[in-house]
């Protein structure tokens, strides 16, 4: 009885997920991740000044280009999708919007049915686990928003498809351009902190 507790990992609300599942999911996502050339950022790490990256948003001007410009006590600081790239050390190509991958399409390589229906409304419980994991990241780390994490929108599908299909995502655009959108929170303060310190 302890010893199946000890050999699983708990996902969501009462749903049990076995360690040997869990790995081999965390193995695939792993290679997919590699290939975009995302690895090394998402396993990187660097001390966050909260009150520095406050100050970046506070003072951050509104742009109608993908640049974000700010200043932190008195020095500019000018994001560019290039800086981005070369700060995370991930490559600065690939798409910069979803718009030609169709939501039908996205749901099913999400869901890895080739026949869905269009206008279901899938939540995070929906997804197989490798997805599951992909949309993990990419609504905590990639793209973060507040709010419920289970609800995933359809850029946010758009995303985990592409990821798992290899289609390039320029992630420094879309960082940047997330930046921009002023958030009601704080997005990016590892990367933030690295660029300003």
């Amino acid at each position: 009885r302890y010893n199946s507790y000890f050999s699983s990992v708990k996902l969501h609300c009462e749903k049990w997920l076995s360690r040997d599942v869990l790995i081999s999911n965390l193995a695939v996502v792993i290679t997919w991740f590699d290939a975009m050339g995302w690895l090394d950022y998402i396993c990187s790490s660097h001390t966050i000044y909260p009150r520095l990256v406050k100050m970046f948003y506070a003072n951050l001007a509104t742009s109608t280009s993908c640049v974000a410009n700010s200043f932190v006590l008195g020095t500019p600081i000018c994001i560019t999708p290039d800086l981005v790239a070369e700060t995370l050390g991930i490559p600065n190509e690939g798409i910069t919007n979803f718009h030609d991958i169709g939501k039908t399409e996205a749901l099913g390589i999400c869901l890895e049915q080739p026949n869905v229906n269009p206008i279901m409304n899938v939540t995070s419980s929906h997804l197989p686990i490798a997805s599951r994991l992909i949309l993990l990241l990419v609504t905590n780390t990639f793209l973060p928003k507040q709010g419920s994490h289970t609800l995933p929108s359809e850029r946010d599908l758009k995303f985990v498809a592409c990821v798992k299909n290899g289609t390039q995502i320029n992630l420094p655009y879309l960082i940047v351009n997330h930046l921009l959108s002023r958030p009601n929170h704080t997005p990016y303060p590892m990367l933030l902190s690295r660029i300003i310190s």
